[in-house]
């Protein structure tokens, strides 16, 4: 059943008639809309048709004599408020609250906002609060091009904001700056030294003198490319170069085997609370946690009309899951892949774009303590641009100075 059927009302009506057939041929003369036509046992015809149309057969019927009309169900809002026309009290409630509802859609009640990835979206609704826009503000109020223009001027990692009302509902769309990548600039003097000590495998230089070559070892700091070219009359450039090198590692993590787990009773409860234009209202009657240790998860949910339109209620739900922390001892073997997950991570934290040539890890268990130590060899980029200092350049010195 529609919604439109529901609001003007829909009668499942039966025809009764010397020909079943003629049924159809009733309504098509007087314009009569039916649908799902079928034909009962005894011969008579039922279908279903709107309040004017039964309105419509009813007459003819009269009219006519031809047939008979007889309702089978009927169902929609002018139903149900026939059947309730003399409750006053009740239908006064109902005016108020479609009045309620009506007002209630001239204000705030969510704020959606999308496209952002790296501006949190606490930042960008602090930014509208400042503006006035906030949970239970008129919308008659918010002009979306104004607080467009002003919290793109308060959040400067914004290019793009845009402003839509959907009922009670605002929908905030943003796009995020592109950072500009840093710019090479050859009129900046630098070096190129070694971020880490290792032994170079692959070499190139764009710019600069090269000072180290394949299969030389270097330490942390070492200048690798001068910024300084002696050719000719010697000039001062912007050293670039891709450095790849050898690297070794050597990391180590413990942990006792010894450890508390969660081990959960069965033991649950619920709570439910409304939240009604930020005002919560409870409905039980003992606070806090119920459980000494228990996990708690959150869920709320907005109360939304058919259409889309948000009232300014949010049902709040809490579930609550007892558990008990209880001793739990590891083996050996578990705390050996718990700590080599872990170092695995590290190191590929640490070599960033680089592989690991080779890997070899060691453990060792002293007094319930597993320790596991992690020697790899790994390929990385080692080449680091560094500026020139007003000394350095100092002792640089050219015929063109």
């Amino acid at each position: 059943m529609s919604l439109m059927d529901t609001l003007k009302g829909s009668v499942r009506v039966e025809l009764q008639c010397k020909y079943s057939e003629r049924a159809v041929n009733i309504c098509a003369r007087n314009h009569v809309d039916f649908r799902d036509l079928q034909r009962t046992p005894d011969g008579a015809a039922q279908m279903t048709v709107g309040l004017r149309g039964y309105l419509t057969l009813r007459r003819v019927a009269e009219r006519t004599g031809a047939f008979t009309v007889r309702i089978v169900r009927r169902r929609g809002v002018p139903f149900f408020l026939w059947r309730i026309r003399k409750r006053y009290a009740l239908l006064i409630g109902m005016a108020a609250c479609v009045f309620l509802v009506g007002l209630s859609s001239l204000y705030i009640w969510q704020i959606d906002v999308t496209g952002n990835v790296n501006v949190p979206t606490s930042e960008i609704l602090a930014a509208l609060k400042d503006q006035g826009v906030d949970i239970g503000t008129n919308l008659l109020t918010v002009s979306a091009k104004r607080v467009a223009n002003d919290v793109l001027i308060n959040v400067p990692s914004l290019s793009f904001i845009t402003l839509n009302t959907h009922g009670s509902r605002l929908e905030v769309i943003v796009r995020e700056k592109i950072e500009k990548p840093e710019l090479y600039d050859p009129d900046v003097p630098t070096k190129v030294i070694a971020g880490k000590a290792g032994i170079i495998t692959e070499l190139t230089v764009f710019e600069g003198w090269q000072l180290k070559g394949l299969g030389d070892t270097v330490v942390e700091g070492d200048e690798l490319v001068s910024s300084f070219v002696p050719v000719g009359n010697g000039r001062i450039t912007h050293a670039k170069a891709e450095i790849w090198a050898r690297t070794w590692y050597e990391l180590t993590l413990s942990t006792p085997l010894e450890a508390m787990k969660k081990e959960y009773t069965g033991e649950k409860t619920a709570r439910t609370a409304l939240i009604l234009g930020g005002n919560r209202v409870n409905l039980y009657f003992s606070g806090g946690n119920p459980y000494r240790e228990c996990d708690k998860i959150s869920t709320y949910t907005p109360v939304t009309l058919p259409g889309g339109t948000v009232l300014p209620l949010t049902v709040a739900r809490e579930r609550f899951e007892e558990y008990e922390s209880v001793p739990y001892t590891m083996t050996v073997e578990e705390a050996e892949r718990l700590l080599t997950s872990r170092l695995l991570f590290d190191l590929e934290e640490r070599i960033g774009e680089g592989y690991i040539v080779s890997s070899d890890f060691e453990t060792r268990e002293d007094g319930g303590l597993v320790t596991v130590t992690l020697r790899a060899e790994c390929v990385e980029q080692i080449g680091r641009e560094v500026p020139l200092s007003q000394e350095e350049l100092g002792l640089l010195t050219t015929p063109a100075q």
